[in-house]
C-alpha cells in the first residue's frame, strides 16, 4: 500500500493540503463515485469541493453545471475541476464530451484564470476500475454483472447498496493495493482506441486519470 505522505505547516503543525479537487459526479457526494473520491482525497491529503453534491445522472447537465461553476470560480494554484459519469445515457455522454471540449477551447486565452473541464468517463460503470484493482480484466459490459462480480470475496466490504444509513462504497485498501495494475491496464485500453473518443468504448476506466493525478500530486 502506498504511504500517505503529509507535509505539515511549520507554523501551525497542521497538514498542508496539496491540491484542490472540484468534483461533479453522477451519484453525488454519497454515491459510489463520490465516496471513492472522498476516500482517495482523504488518503492523499487533497481538499475536495463538491460543485453539485446531489445525484445528477445526466452527463450533459453535469458538464454544464461544471462550466457554470468554472465561469464563477477563478482558478487557484494546483486546483482541478472534474466531471465523473458512466455510460448510462450514451447520447448525452457524447454531447457532454462535446460541450466540455467546446468550453475548454474557449479558454485558450484565459487558461490560467478559469478551470478547464476534465472528464473521468467509465464504461459501463466505475466498478470497471474496481475490478481492475482486483486484477480482473475479463469485465462485462453490464454494470449489474460487474457489481455482482465485485461482491465478497473479490473485494471485501464492497457495497453498491444505498440506504439512509449507508452509502455505496469500495474497499479502499483493496483498491489501493491494486492501483498500479489497474492504472496500467486502463491506459492500455485507452491506447487501444487509436485516437477514437473515449465514449465509443464499451469498457473503459477513465477514473484512472483522476486517481493518478491525486496520487502523484
Amino acid at each position: 500500500m502506498a504511504r500517505n505522505y503529509k507535509i505539515n505547516n511549520t507554523r501551525t503543525g497542521r497538514p498542508i493540503k496539496k491540491q484542490v479537487i472540484y468534483v461533479a459526479c453522477e451519484g453525488g457526494s454519497n454515491g459510489t463515485e463520490g465516496t471513492y473520491i472522498k476516500q482517495l482525497c482523504d488518503h492523499y491529503n487533497c481538499s475536495i469541493v463538491w460543485v453539485y453534491p446531489k445525484p445528477l445522472n445526466d452527463p450533459l447537465q453535469l458538464v454544464q453545471t461544471a462550466i457554470n461553476f468554472s465561469k464563477l470560480q477563478e482558478a487557484r494554484p494546483n486546483s482541478h475541476l472534474w466531471v465523473i459519469f458512466d455510460n448510462d445515457i450514451p447520447d448525452r455522454v457524447h454531447m457532454a464530451f462535446e460541450a466540455a471540449e467546446q468550453y475548454n477551447n474557449s479558454l485558450k486565452n484565459n487558461s490560467t484564470k478559469y478551470l478547464n473541464i476534465n472528464i473521468a468517463f467509465n464504461a459501463p460503470s466505475i466498478e470497471t476500475f474496481g475490478l481492475l484493482c482486483c486484477g480482473i480484466t475479463k469485465i462485462s459490459t453490464n454494470a449489474k454483472t460487474n457489481q455482482q462480480q465485485l461482491c465478497h470475496p473479490t473485494m471485501p466490504n464492497y457495497s453498491h447498496k444505498k440506504s439512509p444509513k449507508t452509502s455505496p462504497h469500495f474497499d479502499f485498501n483493496t483498491m489501493e493495493s491494486g492501483y498500479d495494475f489497474a492504472i496500467t491496464q486502463a491506459k492500455q485500453w485507452e491506447h487501444s482506441l487509436n485516437g477514437d473518443p473515449e465514449y465509443t468504448a464499451h469498457i473503459f476506466a477513465g477514473i484512472y486519470k483522476l486517481t493518478e493525478q491525486i496520487k502523484n500530486s
